[in-house]
């Protein structure tokens, strides 16, 4: 069976025909940016938005396009063109998954995970629905990030499953971790990120957001370090209290996950 084309490749076609016939038409700028970004081409999605800026430098779409290239680079500088999109008009409610990532990527989990409500009230989406779970792990909420993937899990989302074993990491659950990486992902996956899990009680919040979400983990020096002009932008009222406590629905048939 042949996988079916991305969506995104369709709509980068589409953006670049009609770019082709108008080089300076903004929407079509803004699709192709778009439709790089989906297919995880940042510099190209960052090079067609910054083409649309320099036609329509206060467009609140650009803004928060630019802003969802920035989360993969600099999520300070994505809150700030965040905001000013916000400002400028946009609806955020449609760029509240790249907000909610941004936010978790400094370490407010508090804010990203009102963020990814707010996205996920527009409809199911199951990567977003993993991030979400990942921020309640990283803010020490194991009930809820339990309660968030069951759905996926029970679903065999494989996805769902490396989430799985990252929270449970997060929260210092290692070796469970591992036993589910091991029995749940292909061994090809597993062998792999087997040696990260083991790392990501020793992060911070942010960098076990950047490990999760988009595989980046910090330079041996810096593990568990974050920048002090970072650490400021989260008010302690943004963090959210730890809750522990495990959902024996989670653990797969047959999967020697130990105790949870």
């Amino acid at each position: 069976v042949q996988p079916l084309p991305d969506p995104a490749s369709s709509r980068l076609s589409d953006a670049l025909r009609r770019l082709s016939q108008d080089p300076r038409s903004v929407q079509a700028l803004v699709d192709a940016g778009q439709a790089s970004l989906a297919l995880d081409d940042v510099d190209a999605a960052e090079g067609f938005l910054r083409r649309a800026e320099a036609v329509a430098p206060g467009d609140g779409r650009i803004k928060a396009g630019l802003a969802s290239v920035m989360v993969r680079r600099q999520p300070v500088e994505a809150l700030r063109l965040f905001a000013e999109a916000e400002q400028a008009g946009e609806p955020m409610r449609f760029h509240a998954a790249e907000r909610g990532l941004a936010y978790d990527l400094i370490g407010d989990n508090t804010h990203a995970q009102e963020a990814y409500r707010a996205f996920l009230a527009l409809g199911e989406d199951p990567l977003v629905t993993r991030r979400l779970a990942l921020s309640q792990a990283i803010a020490g909420d194991q009930r809820g990030s339990e309660a968030t993937l069951l759905p996926l899990l029970q679903r065999s989302d494989l996805s769902a499953y490396r989430t799985r074993a990252f929270a449970l990491a997060i929260l210092g659950k290692t070796e469970e971790a591992v036993s589910i990486a091991e029995t749940m992902l292909p061994d090809r996956l597993s062998g792999r990120i087997a040696p990260y899990l083991r790392y990501m009680p020793r992060l911070t919040r942010a960098q076990q957001a950047a490990a999760a979400n988009l595989g980046v983990f910090p330079q041996a020096a810096q593990i568990g370090r974050d920048d002090p002009a970072l650490a400021a932008l989260v008010p302690t009222a943004a963090r959210s209290s730890p809750a522990t406590g495990a959902d024996a629905r989670l653990v797969p048939s047959g999967a020697p996950l130990g105790s949870p």
